[in-house]
């Protein structure tokens, strides 16, 4: 697959089937990612993913939780509503509009597949030093995005969400995460399911929005 066809079919799935990952693929996937570039080769980040048992007791932890109306306190905390600036604002505006236009009366849909983590097969978690700077969070982001990447050249979809590390607590009880590292990210990997949810797309701007060239 070449490259131009990798970035253009990749797209978030937000609903999985059953079918496992495999421990090779997962691994294969995590290593080529691992060639992402970072800061002086830092290489910030740690990856944790459970699979099989621990992700299903996690979706069911999950899924209770959030049922209950369990308040959520992120390690990284995501910027409030009030706090973007105009043009991503403007953005996010449009990506709600498209949202509630393609779901209609079936809008619920898209929350309610959050309740479980996506029934997704793998839950990886992505963290980083608790006093790393904003170049580290910039070298994590493109480290998950080789994630995503490799994933679609193995056939593998994914999806980076918030709702992924909602509940810190339940992510340490599953996994031994030094006191200095902040869970700072989530992606949900697995096939896609046939559910509605997975046919949503998302628009980018005219390229001529946001370039600047200069001879």
């Amino acid at each position: 697959m070449s490259s131009q066809d990798l970035l253009a079919q990749r797209h978030s799935a937000r609903s999985f089937s059953n079918r496992p990952v495999t421990r090779d693929t997962l691994t294969a996937i995590i290593t080529q990612a691992q060639l992402a570039p970072s800061w002086e080769n830092t290489q910030p980040w740690k990856v944790y993913i459970a699979t099989g048992d621990a992700a299903t007791r996690l979706r069911q932890s999950h899924f209770q939780r959030h049922n209950q109306g369990q308040k959520s306190w992120t390690e990284v905390m995501p910027p409030k509503k009030s706090e973007w600036a105009a043009f991503p604002q403007a953005n996010l505006d449009a990506w709600r509009s498209n949202m509630l236009g393609f779901f209609g009366s079936d809008a619920g849909q898209f929350a309610d597949v959050q309740k479980d983590l996506f029934n997704a097969p793998a839950l990886v978690y992505l963290t980083m030093p608790q006093k790393s700077s904003a170049y580290s969070a910039y070298d994590l982001g493109a480290f998950g995005y080789g994630i995503l990447l490799a994933a679609q050249e193995h056939g593998v979809s994914g999806v980076p969400a918030y709702e992924l590390v909602r509940y810190p607590e339940e992510i340490h009880q599953e996994f031994d995460i030094p006191a200095d590292q902040a869970i700072f990210m989530g992606i949900a990997l697995g096939y896609p399911s046939d559910s509605k949810v997975n046919a949503l797309r998302t628009k980018r701007r005219p390229v001529t929005d946001i370039l600047t060239l200069k001879h």
